[in-house]
Formats: structure tokens, C-alpha cells, sequence
């Protein structure tokens, strides 16, 4: 199906790298008693930050994009951020909402997605700007929420709910160009 240069292409080995990044931030960010602790599991979200930015720009640049980087690098994407939102609503109880934006946004992708393309043959473009601002903003806001552990902070407050209204834009937007698939002849 997917050959071995494909699977171990440096790009999908960052995607890999992203996938296990996640179940070592978790263990990292619920074991922290110290602000080093806090400080360790930022790190851990940011290295996985930039590897998700290295590995599009690898792929781009040296002509490395595959099949199989378009399946997982989502998934990674996808995963990542709704790990980190769940896990930060046990600090930051106003991630819950984030969650369930992010669980409607992707839902909608997928089955309003799968549906228009089973009718139309037709998809959304990977990732537009909206969306990747809301997503760049998500992560940005996580990692400073995480480093510093301000829960109970109007400042914490201002950074989620900014980052709420952006990925409901970004929603938004996604939903407009799934109703003008579907509309087009």
C-alpha cells in the first residue's frame, strides 16, 4: 500500500514522533508538582509545535509530500489539540468549551465533508487560514497557560476566550466553504 520510503519519509517520522509526543505530554503535565514539572510539559507541546511546522516545511521544500503524510499528519494535528484541550480543562475549566468547539469543527469536517464528497466528489482544501490562525493561537495560548500556571487569572480568561472566538471564526469559515461545495452544480 504505502512503500518504505514513503512510511519512513523524514516528514512522517516527525508525525510519528508528534503521535507519541502525546501520551508523554499527558503523563508529564498530570505528574507536575513543580514549576519545573509545568515548565517540562510546555516543552514537550512546543517541541511537538515545531515539529508539526518542520515537517510540512520539509515536506513542501524538498518534495517529500505523500500519501501517507496526508493521512497522519492531520491525525497528529487533530489528535494533538484536542489531547492538550482535554487535559487543560482540568486546570483551565473554560478549555471545555474549546473542546467542544473543536469536537463540532472536526465533526463537521469529517461526516458534512465525507457527505459532499460521496455526493460531489469534491473536498475542502487541507487548511486555510483561519484555521490555521485559530490552531497556531491554540497552541501558543496552551503552552504559555501551561509554562506559567495561572488558572483563575483574568489574563488566562482573556487568552481562552480569544482563542475560543477564533476557532469558532474558524468554524465558521470551514462551514461556509462545506455549504458552497455543496451547492455548486
Amino acid at each position: 500500500m504505502f512503500t518504505k520510503k514513503e512510511v519512513f519519509s523524514i516528514p512522517n517520522l516527525m508525525c510519528y514522533f508528534r503521535i507519541l509526543l502525546v501520551p508523554i505530554f499527558v503523563y508529564v503535565y498530570f505528574t507536575a508538582e513543580t514549576g519545573q514539572g509545568h515548565l517540562l510539559s510546555a516543552f514537550i507541546l512546543l517541541l511537538s509545535s515545531i515539529s508539526d511546522f518542520l515537517d510540512g516545511y520539509i515536506a513542501r521544500k524538498y518534495n517529500m509530500v505523500t500519501e501517507l503524510g496526508k493521512l497522519i499528519d492531520p491525525v497528529a494535528d487533530k489528535l494533538t489539540q484536542f489531547v492538550v484541550a482535554c487535559v487543560l480543562m482540568y486546570t483551565y475549566p473554560a478549555y471545555s468549551f474549546l473542546v467542544a468547539i473543536i469536537v463540532l469543527k472536526d465533526g463537521m469536517l469529517l461526516f458534512v465533508g465525507w457527505y459532499i464528497y460521496r455526493k460531489k466528489a469534491k473536498h475542502l482544501a487541507q487548511a486555510e487560514m483561519p484555521g490555521k490562525i485559530a490552531t497556531a493561537v491554540f497552541f501558543v495560548v496552551s503552552i504559555l497557560l501551561i509554562a506559567f500556571n495561572i488558572p483563575h487569572t483574568v489574563i488566562a480568561s482573556i487568552m481562552i476566550y480569544t482563542t475560543l472566538v477564533l476557532m469558532i471564526l474558524a468554524m465558521i469559515y470551514y462551514g461556509q466553504g462545506l455549504y458552497h461545495l455543496y451547492k455548486e452544480d
